[in-house]
């Protein structure tokens, strides 16, 4: 049985992505503190760091066969985790501007535990459309929108041409546009969460 605390990186992931899982927790092992707190430099909030950093080794474990790293592994998590930590700050962002956009047209006796419940409630109808989605364009739509991969990141991973990834985005929006619980105005919000 081969000692996984002495294999390089390379080596780990090469071996999950041949199957063994036992390479996966070993790179999660080493990295995972160190992630952590490379997350909570930029965030100061060691939760959301943690919540950054399990999306990212979730997105990892999930699509390791697919993955194909050109810099070294710890260069490519450090800035996974980096991009992950620009898109909660984008979201967090993009709720306050949402909520304070809601206050500014509705009555003074709107308060901020409304606002909450009605924006969870907003994207609460938004993702039960999303998981109604055919699969393979459900997986496109959630690796454009919410893992904030481009077209030619997720052809690379998928093995599709960026021409057909267009062509899933294009009939999940369709799609959800259809849906009669979802107007516009709705869509349109969701979407600025999810970016």
């Amino acid at each position: 049985m081969a000692n996984y605390s002495e294999l390089s990186d390379l080596e780990l992931l090469n071996n999950f992505q041949s199957g063994n899982t036992d390479g996966f927790v070993q790179l999660y092992d080493r990295y995972w503190l160190p992630s952590v707190i490379h997350a909570n430099n930029m965030v100061r909030d060691q939760n959301l760091a943690e919540d950054i950093v399990q999306e990212v080794f979730t997105w990892i474990f999930k699509f390791a066969s697919k993955l194909v790293i050109t810099t070294s592994f710890k260069s490519y998590l450090y800035t996974s985790v980096r991009n992950g930590v620009f898109n909660a700050i984008r979201l967090n962002k993009s709720k306050v501007n949402y909520l304070d956009s809601i206050a500014k047209f509705s009555p003074s006796t709107y308060n901020a535990a409304d606002q909450d419940l009605h924006l969870k409630e907003l994207i609460a109808i938004v993702e039960a459309a999303i998981d109604h989605l055919p699969p393979k364009t459900r997986e496109v739509f959630i690796m454009s929108r919410k893992q904030h991969l481009s077209y030619k990141e997720i052809g690379e991973i998928l093995g599709i041409s960026e021409n057909t990834v267009d062509t899933q985005i294009r009939r999940a929006l369709k799609i959800l546009r259809s849906n009669r619980d979802i107007n516009g105005y709705v869509l349109l919000i969701a979407m600025q969460l999810f970016r």
